[in-house]
């Protein structure tokens, strides 16, 4: 049973950061802003929502809320660092943001990183971009909004 609301808690979330001046996947070829339908699944289970993505000075921001209006948490990225902030209480747990960290980490990666052999990441610019992590199971996917 633990178990399983853990991975609950852990689907609740997601987020990601990036740095100015720089081309990350979720700003899409240098925009300030970016707006993405945001999935996050694990087997049979599936949360939805919407990311907000902004460049800044300090770096790359961003906010993932879900359909309802619950804010699940924030990120920011700078100089290839990535921090989890904010995180909806049932899911502010240390295990959960390192997954997160770690995950958000290649989807604000300005330049190309191994990922290893337990993550998939495939980027159709500029609709959009699944990253796949074999070994919790889970499925990020970002689909761009139409403004």
């Amino acid at each position: 049973m633990t178990r399983h609301l853990l991975w609950i808690s852990l689907l609740l979330c997601l987020c990601r950061v990036s740095v100015q001046a720089q081309s990350y996947p979720l700003l899409l070829n240098g925009e300030e802003r970016a707006s993405w339908n945001f999935t996050l699944e694990r087997g049979t289970m599936t949360v939805t929502g919407i990311c907000l993505t902004r460049q800044t000075e300090q770096g790359l921001v961003g906010s993932v809320v879900n359909e309802f209006g619950i804010h699940f948490f924030d990120f920011t990225c700078r100089n290839n660092r990535v921090k989890v902030s904010n995180v909806f209480p049932a899911m502010n747990k240390w295990y959960i943001r390192r997954v997160l960290r770690n995950d958000l980490k290649l989807l604000t990666a300005n330049t190309p990183q191994s990922i290893g052999r337990r993550r998939q990441l495939t980027v159709n610019q500029p609709d959009s971009i699944t990253l796949i992590n074999h070994k919790r199971h889970l499925t990020y996917r970002f689909e761009r909004l139409q403004q």
